[in-house]
């Protein structure tokens, strides 16, 4: 599950499934590194989607890191105007805090050995070629600090009333 039981989380994952997948993933991609987050691109266990990862060096609230994504998906939507609604999905994780009584959603993880086996569950660099050594890739990963997170937020997103993430509605419990 993405978030603990404290409303923490130690990645973000962004969603992107179906037609325009890989041009809407590459934008986001692109538009965290304009930001100076390294974003890390896996092909989905199904091969027909993605998602992009952020790495944090600690655990961080998941409303600053969902905050963080909606920092890049606004980045990614001003460079890339006819970024196709259909090809985001949502963040991992889903929501700011856990449900009383609930786990959270579900985000299947990379590296799965079934779905490796068609080059799938694994990270790809930007020509959707999968690394050759995926834990030699995930060893140099540059993740992110708290303050780090907080001061992108600050510079990005408009001061005042919190910026909600667009994909709160979605209350899936797991995605491919």
């Amino acid at each position: 599950y993405a978030i603990t039981e404290n409303d923490m989380c130690v990645f973000l994952a962004a969603d992107f499934d179906g037609e325009g997948w890989q041009a809407d993933v590459m934008a986001y991609k692109r538009a965290a590194m304009s930001l100076g987050i390294h974003s890390h691109i896996e092909r989905s266990r199904s091969g027909k989607g993605g998602h992009a990862w952020v790495f944090f060096t600690t655990l961080i609230p998941a409303s600053r890191a969902r905050r963080l994504g909606t920092a890049i998906l606004s980045r990614a939507l001003q460079e890339r105007q006819v970024m196709r609604l259909e090809s985001y999905d949502r963040f991992f994780p889903n929501q700011d805090y856990l449900p009383k009584g609930g786990f959270g959603n579900l985000i299947a993880l990379p590296l799965q050995q079934k779905a490796r086996e068609n080059n799938n569950s694994v990270f790809v660099d930007d020509n959707f070629k999968p690394f050759e050594n995926q834990w030699e890739y995930l060893a140099q990963v540059r993740r992110l600090s708290l303050s780090e997170v907080e001061n992108i937020i600050q510079a990005v997103l408009p001061k005042g009333e919190p910026v909600q993430a667009t994909d709160s509605d979605h209350i899936t419990m797991e995605t491919d």
